[in-house]
């Protein structure tokens, strides 16, 4: 009879939700992954990317072995070599990169492809010591945690079960359905008890198709709204004074400015008239019991880190940071906060080193003096995920760039690499992992051995040290001394807890996980409306312009509002190998559609000064006028046309923690392959 075994997991993929799973094996080998019903939250639903993991585990894609690069970069070409051979190489090439031209001649380049912290960051120390430019790691939510931190400190946000007692949700510039979809029980156990669900977002997503309201603010348009609701409030009297009083400092320097705030501009920004923010801020004032979900996407633009700033203080005027039943504040939970130097050992590097953010890797392969001349790329697929995508091709095809990629199947940067290393996934690794959007945190065993020859990111960049001749103590760790080590110096486990029941499995909730939900004591005891030295309008949250939305010469050749949002069926660009040759659609309101001279179902070329981008057309009053949407990042093929949605997005930083802008590029459309309309 066939041995059949379940093993307790966790996902490794950058979400929210990082979910307890089942792995099932038969005989060894996995047969399906399925929602741990022990987990509180991910109570025994998986999402539908991970149900299908299996396929990508023992994918005919998979990366088994090591590889050197033959023919053109860009080809995917490879002759198998061993690991020695490999790994030598690697050695002789980094090494070689640092004494001719300077350790910061190297780059790594890696971010969140694994978010268990051991092989999240166990590259650091090796590019400590070589002394390799630092890489600013500001993909994806530096500009929100800046505007968090600039008011809420270090807090956490509230626990998501408070949302299950709401009588009003509000999705701010969240897709909960595709992106924290075990959040949404939480909004159907508030709805069975009489809540309402408002979705705030500029085009009609799944979330927002199930709402009881929607607000389709405008890209970039959250500040004007946030600020918006706030002087309503404040102007109909709808704000608890006395509350304000006890709980938050400075309120009346905010009021100041939003009485001198012009209706007519927040209306022309936000792209909500003045009567509908003045109906949904009384909908506020009379539902005390409100839990806000504030999105990371919605601050992937100029204004991005202002937004965080604006939301956050309307929601501390609505008193939503003092908790109690049904009222709270999420945007990333920060359950638990980990030293993790004790990983990267900065110590290792030399001072002053040059500083490189990962936002405009384009410009750091092309433009930077003196020039890159190494890259090391894992848990990330930059030729997908990076801004300015023609420029970051063209970068990785250098013949003077020595590339590396560790990675598990041929993703658009791996066919760049001249080393291709085989990575394992997160079935095949020990690591340790916590949410950002709940309170749990979990170690997990291997849950079968890794497959052909493939190395997880800490022993492969233990193996390379040892190659490079370099014996600092960091190099002798174990993986269990690293975790051991690392766990101590982890804030939010609870006093008490053996460490050893920890590292055996057991899963831990934070200990910043309080049953009234509130933040004001971690804040401080009271929310600070103005912060810094009070002396300029940036100590408030403040109206400001946008960058390239409102560039009048941008504004006249491409017309359109480029969004980029995740799809359900892609973490980021993980999951591309599913739909090769696949363009992914564009959402495009009828009026545009008409204008750009597109049909329904037919393919169009999104077109800007950087790039070009294929989509097949649907047209649909889901999103707004002047508003294109191109859900995912499908994987970039071979022609001109067929670049991805990232060609079109530009290396500029957000207002805060130099976060990218994604989400303001702005696009024309043409037909595609009708009218000599072919690249």
């Amino acid at each position: 009879m066939p041995v059949v075994e379940h093993r307790n997991t966790v996902c490794p993929l950058d979400c929210p939700d990082s979910c307890g799973m089942i792995a099932r094996l038969v005989d060894g080998r996995i047969t399906a992954l399925v929602g741990d019903s022990q987990h509180p939250y991910t109570a025994g639903a998986l999402c539908r990317k991970m149900r299908r993991y299996p396929e990508r585990l023992y994918s005919e894609e998979r990366i088994l072995f090591p590889g050197i690069r033959r023919g053109t970069k860009g080809e995917g070409k490879f002759s198998r070599i061993s690991w020695d051979e490999a790994l030598g190489m690697a050695a002789q090439r980094l090494l070689a990169a640092r004494n001719r031209y300077g350790g910061e001649a190297i780059l790594r380049y890696s971010y969140a492809g694994n978010m268990g912290a051991l092989n999240r960051f166990a590259g650091h120390a090796l590019f400590h010591k070589l002394g390799a430019s630092r890489l600013e790691e500001t993909i994806c939510s530096t500009a929100a945690a800046a505007g968090w931190e600039k008011h809420c400190g270090s807090s956490p946000g509230t626990p998501p079960e408070q949302a299950a007692e709401a009588d009003l949700i509000i999705a701010w510039g969240i897709n909960i359905r595709v992106s924290n979809p075990h959040f949404w029980r939480y909004v159907a156990a508030a709805r069975k008890r009489g809540g309402r669900l408002l979705v705030i977002d500029p085009y009609r997503n799944e979330t927002a198709a199930r709402a009881d309201l929607h607000c389709p603010v405008k890209p970039g348009g959250d500040v004007a709204l946030a600020l918006g609701l706030l002087k309503s409030l404040a102007a109909a009297g709808q704000l608890d004074r006395d509350r304000l009083g006890r709980e938050s400092d400075d309120f009346s320097r905010l009021e100041g400015y939003l009485q001198g705030l012009d209706w007519g501009e927040v209306v022309a920004e936000s792209g909500i008239e003045r009567h509908g923010i003045a109906a949904l801020a009384e909908r506020l004032a009379a539902t005390p019991r409100t839990f806000l979900r504030i999105g990371i996407g919605l601050t992937r633009n100029s204004r991005g880190g202002m937004a965080v700033r604006a939301i956050t203080s309307l929601a501390a005027a609505l008193g939503l940071f003092a908790g109690g039943g049904g009222r709270g504040v999420l945007l990333s939970s920060r359950a638990f906060r980990a030293d993790t130097a004790r990983l990267t050992c900065p110590e290792l590097a030399p001072p002053n080193l040059r500083r490189i953010n990962m936002v405009q890797l384009g410009h750091a392969l092309n433009r930077l003096e003196p020039p890159l001349k190494a890259l090391f790329v894992y848990n990330s697929n930059p030729a997908s995920v990076a801004p300015d995508g023609v420029m970051v091709r063209r970068g990785l095809a250098r013949e003077d760039l020595f590339t590396v990629v560790h990675e598990q199947v041929m993703t658009p940067t791996a066919r760049y690499a001249d080393l291709l290393l085989p990575a394992t996934t997160f079935l095949e690794n020990r690591d340790i992992y916590t949410g950002y959007g709940h309170f749990y945190l979990r170690v997990v065993e291997p849950v079968i051995a890794p497959l052909g020859e493939a190395r997880s990111n800490f022993t492969l960049f233990q193996d390379l040290a040892r190659a490079m001749g370099f014996t600092d103590p960091p190099f002798r760790q174990s993986l269990e001394e690293r975790l051991r080590h690392y766990l101590g110096g982890i804030d939010g486990i609870p006093t008490g807890i053996d460490p050893a029941t920890v590292l055996a499995g057991e899963l831990v909730q934070s200990s910043y996980c309080r049953a009234d939900g509130s933040v004001l004591d971690v804040i401080g005891g009271r929310f600070p409306f103005a912060v810094g030295d009070g002396t300029t309008d940036a100590a408030i949250p403040c109206l400001g312009k946008a960058g390239e939305y409102d560039d009048p010469d941008l504004r006249a050749r491409f017309p359109l509002r480029l969004l980029s949002p995740p799809h359900r069926d892609l973490l980021n660009s993980t999951f591309g190998e599913r739909f090769v040759g696949q363009c992914g659609e564009v959402l495009v309101h009828p009026e545009d559609a008409r204008r750009s001279r597109l049909v329904d179902k037919e393919e169009a070329l999104l077109v800007n000064h950087r790039g070009s981008s294929r989509r097949r057309v649907r047209v649909t009053t889901d999103t707004r006028e002047g508003v294109v949407v191109a859900e995912g990042i499908f994987w970039s093929g071979d022609s001109a046309a067929d670049g991805g949605i990232n060609d079109l997005t530009s290396g500029k930083l957000a207002d805060m923690g130099g976060g990218g802008t994604f989400h303001e590029a702005r696009v024309a459309l043409a037909p595609f392959g009708r009218d000599g309309n072919r690249l």
